[in-house]
């Protein structure tokens, strides 16, 4: 059946969503840390994991931004609708920016080499402490902003599915 909206593609509606779940699955490790190292076995495992899962956010975010060059993104919501495209576009946005420095900075907060998978280790980064203090600032706050940003984009969506009834959210999603 044909779609009369426009929808996103496969790649971009895989990466939004694994993004999403990983997302998720960082931010809940950390509020839960005491028992996740229960099923972890320890609380270097859960940083492990942590910082892990960190990295292939990293990874998708770059490969995120690079389908959004290559393939470009539909015009879900109307050009006539111009506050709600600000809006969308500026979370949008700044989630991006946001999954990009969490990594960096959870990566140059620690002046210890970023064990990825326990597979692949990568060099510890050198820094006066000053600025060690600095990147995890900067992780604690991006944090708490991308928190408060992914509420925000889950309300619009349920917003436009709920109250404007339009298909901003079903062009995320698969279709039939």
């Amino acid at each position: 059946m044909m779609q009369n909206y426009p929808q996103y593609n496969s790649k971009q509606k895989w990466n939004h969503w694994l993004s999403a779940i990983i997302t998720l699955i960082v931010t809940i490790i950390l509020f839960i840390k005491v028992p996740a190292s229960y099923v972890l076995g320890s609380m270097s495992h859960v940083y492990l994991l942590h910082k892990s899962l960190g990295v292939v956010i990293f990874i998708l975010t770059i490969l995120r931004i690079y389908s959004i060059i290559k393939d470009k993104v539909p015009d879900v919501i109307p050009k006539r609708q111009k506050l709600q495209r600000i809006l969308s576009k500026s979370v949008q946005g700044l989630i991006y920016i946001l999954l990009f420095i969490l990594p960096l900075s959870g990566y140059l907060m620690s002046s210890r080499p970023l064990e990825v998978f326990g597979i692949i280790s990568i060099p510890a980064i050198d820094m006066h402490n000053d600025f060690y203090t600095f990147f995890h600032a900067l992780h604690k706050c991006c944090s708490h902003l991308l928190v408060l940003l992914l509420i925000i984009h889950i309300a619009g969506a349920l917003y436009h599915f709920f109250w404007y009834k339009d298909k901003v959210l079903q062009s995320m999603l698969a279709s039939k």
